[in-house]
C-alpha cells in the first residue's frame, strides 16, 4: 500500500501503468477509477468544452480532450477489476461497441458509475455531517446588492436543480460572511443524484442547466476560474475527502434546507499526496518558465493557488482544515522568509481593486457566460486596468512560491518515506 501511494504521489501516470501491468492491488484500481470518474463528471457538468465549444456555445457543445482521456484511461481499471471478480462487463461492452465522442461521453460516465456502485467496498468509516440553511437575513443589509447574484443562484437552484441534485451548498467566504468585495469568488458544491448519473440524457440536461448558472458566479467575481464543485450520490458511500473535505460542511450552507448528510469515508492518502504534488508542480512550471507578468485571469488564479497552498499542504500531511484556519497552522513548519509569499498574497487580497466591467457583459453572459467574461478579462489586459489598480510583483511571488513549495514537497516526501 505504501509503495503504491508513493508512486501515485510522484507520478500520477505510474498508477495507471501499474494497473495496466497488474502490479497494484485491486483496491488501488478502484480508487483510481473513482478519482478519474469524479474528475470527468466534474468537468463535464461544468461545460468541459473543446476550443470550438468554448467559443461557439450553444451552437457547438463539443467536449475537451481531457474528458475523453480520462474516460479512456478508466478502461484499463475496468478491465483489471473485471478480471479481479468485479462485474464491469456492461462498461467493457460499451468500450468495444460504442465510439467515444461528445454524445456518448455521458453514456460512458453513467455506465461506469453503475458498475462502480456494484463493487463490494471495505474500510469505510461512517460519518454524519450537519449544517444550516443559507438565509439572506443573516447578512448585512448594506451588502444585499452585492449578494444579489447569490440570491438569484439560490432561486435558480430551487427552481431548476431539485430534480437533479441531492443538495447544493454555498461554502467559502460567502457562506461565512467574511468575503472581500471584488476579490471573493462564489464557491458551491452539488451532489448529483444517482438517478441522474444513471440516465445519460439527464446528465446532459444537467450540464446545460449548470452552464447557464455560471453567470451568477461571474457577477460576483468576473475572474472566477472554477465552476460548481461536484460529487455524486454514488461517491457518498465510498467517500474520498480529497474531493471535498467533510470539515467544510461545518462552514457551508445548504440551499435546499437539508440538515445533514451521511458519508462512508475511505482512506484518501494517495489522492491527498497526488494532489499536492500536482499543486507544487504548478509553481515549479511557472518558475521554470521565468514568468515576469501575467494577464488578469492568470494573475487571479496564481493568487488563488497561493492562498490555497496552506490547505493543500496540511491535507498532504493528513489534516483536513478549513482554509481560513490553515494559514496559522501551516506557517509553523516554515521560516519567516519562506512564508513571505503567503503574507504578500494575503496583503494583495485585502487591498484588491477590480475595475468596471465592459458594458453588456452581463447580458452576453446569459448566452455564453465563460466566453463573455473571458472577453472582459482580455479587455482589462489590453487596457492594463488590473495592473494599474493592483501593483503585483509576479516574479517575486513566483520565485518565493517555488522555494516554499519545494521545501514543503521535501517535507511531505520525507514523511511518506518514513511512514512506509
Amino acid at each position: 500500500m505504501g509503495k503504491n501511494i508513493r508512486i501515485w504521489a510522484e507520478n500520477g501516470n505510474s498508477i495507471l501503468e501499474g494497473i495496466r501491468n497488474r502490479s497494484v492491488e485491486s483496491h488501488i484500481a478502484v480508487d483510481f477509477l473513482q478519482k478519474e470518474l469524479h474528475e470527468a463528471v466534474y468537468s463535464y457538468v461544468n461545460g468541459g468544452f473543446s476550443k470550438a465549444g468554448y467559443i461557439l456555445y450553444p451552437f457547438v457543445k463539443g467536449l475537451s480532450k481531457d474528458i475523453f482521456k480520462k474516460i479512456s484511461d478508466v478502461k484499463a481499471a475496468a478491465e483489471f477489476l473485471d478480471e479481479s471478480g468485479c462485474d464491469f462487463s456492461n462498461s467493457l461492452s460499451l468500450y468495444r461497441n460504442t465510439r467515444l465522442n461528445g454524445k456518448s461521453a455521458p453514456v460512458f460516465i453513467s455506465q461506469l458509475y453503475q458498475d462502480f456502485s456494484g463493487i463490494e467496498k471495505s474500510g469505510v468509516k461512517n460519518k454524519k455531517v450537519r449544517f444550516k440553511k443559507i438565509d439572506i437575513k443573516d447578512y448585512n443589509k448594506k451588502d444585499f446588492e452585492y449578494l444579489k447574484p447569490v440570491i438569484e443562484l439560490k432561486d435558480f437552484a430551487n427552481d431548476s436543480l431539485r430534480d437533479f441534485v441531492v443538495d447544493m451548498h454555498i461554502h467559502g467566504s460567502i457562506a461565512t460572511r467574511d468575503y472581500v468585495k471584488g476579490w471573493s469568488d462564489l464557491d458551491t458544491l452539488i451532489i448529483i443524484k444517482k438517478g441522474v448519473i444513471n440516465d445519460a440524457e439527464l446528465l446532459a440536461e444537467l450540464r446545460k442547466i449548470l452552464y447557464k448558472s455560471k453567470k451568477y458566479f461571474y457577477l460576483v467575481d468576473p475572474l472566477q476560474h472554477h465552476g460548481h464543485m461536484a460529487v455524486t450520490e454514488y461517491d457518498m458511500g465510498y467517500y474520498c475527502q480529497a474531493f471535498f473535505p467533510l470539515v467544510l460542511f461545518d462552514y457551508s450552507k445548504s440551499v435546499f434546507g437539508s440538515k445533514y448528510l451521511n458519508f462512508g469515508v475511505r482512506d484518501d492518502k494517495a489522492e491527498r499526496m497526488g494532489r499536492f504534488h500536482a499543486f507544487s508542480g504548478y509553481f515549479k512550471s511557472l518558475y521554470s518558465g521565468r514568468i515576469k507578468s501575467m494577464g488578469c485571469y492568470e494573475l487571479k488564479f496564481l493568487l488563488h493557488m497561493i492562498s490555497l497552498f496552506p490547505t493543500m499542504y496540511l491535507q498532504a500531511k493528513g489534516m483536513h482544515v478549513y482554509k481560513k484556519f490553515s494559514f496559522g497552522i501551516a506557517k509553523r513548519d516554515f521560516s519567516k522568509s519562506e512564508w513571505n509569499p503567503i503574507e504578500a498574497a494575503t496583503g494583495i487580497r485585502s487591498r484588491w481593486k477590480a475595475p468596471a466591467k465592459i458594458p453588456f457583459t452581463a447580458i452576453a453572459s446569459r448566452i455564453n457566460p465563460l466566453l463573455a467574461y473571458q472577453a472582459n478579462a482580455k479587455y482589462w489586459d489590453i487596457t492594463n486596468k488590473i495592473n494599474n489598480l493592483n501593483r503585483v510583483n509576479v516574479q517575486s511571488l513566483v520565485n518565493g512560491m517555488h522555494i516554499l513549495s519545494e521545501k514543503a514537497k521535501a517535507r511531505i516526501d520525507n514523511h511518506a518515506k518514513t511512514s512506509l
